[in-house]
């Protein structure tokens, strides 16, 4: 059984894979690279406390893909934290981007389905009343 397949089996709803556009429309928005390019989300992956998005970016000279790696603090947390932006060339297709994801998780001791960083305590600011 590929990775794929074994990951969807073993976390069901907490694996989804979305595509937000095709490779013919990225090429398009490169080759008509407008002076304010908003990063874009063009393909997402995520795999219980990780999550991989590829973004299309401006740079000086033109519209280039990447990756951003997110993780979960707390398993159940709605909120994702921005955790790596790994070189790696991107890709829009399922497979290499559970690659690049499953070589992060096993470099720096990460899990899909628990908690791996230590909990901080601090003191947070009190909550500010606006006018």
């Amino acid at each position: 059984m590929n990775r794929v397949k074994k990951l969807k089996r073993d976390l069901g709803s907490e694996y989804a894979y979305q595509r937000f556009m095709s490779d013919w429309e990225v090429s398009r928005l490169r080759r008509q690279m407008s002076l304010r390019f908003e990063d874009t989300i063009a393909a997402s992956l995520t795999v219980g406390c990780m999550k991989i998005n590829t973004v299309l970016f401006q740079t000086d000279d033109a519209l280039r893909l990447g990756y951003d790696v997110y993780v979960k603090d707390a398993p159940g947390s709605a909120e994702w934290i921005c955790f790596d932006c790994p070189s790696d060339r991107a890709s829009l297709k399922e497979q290499e981007m559970l690659a690049v994801l499953d070589r992060i998780v096993t470099e720096n001791g990460l899990s899909y389905t628990e908690c791996c960083f230590e909990q901080l305590e601090g003191i947070f600011p009190p909550d500010k009343k606006i006018g």
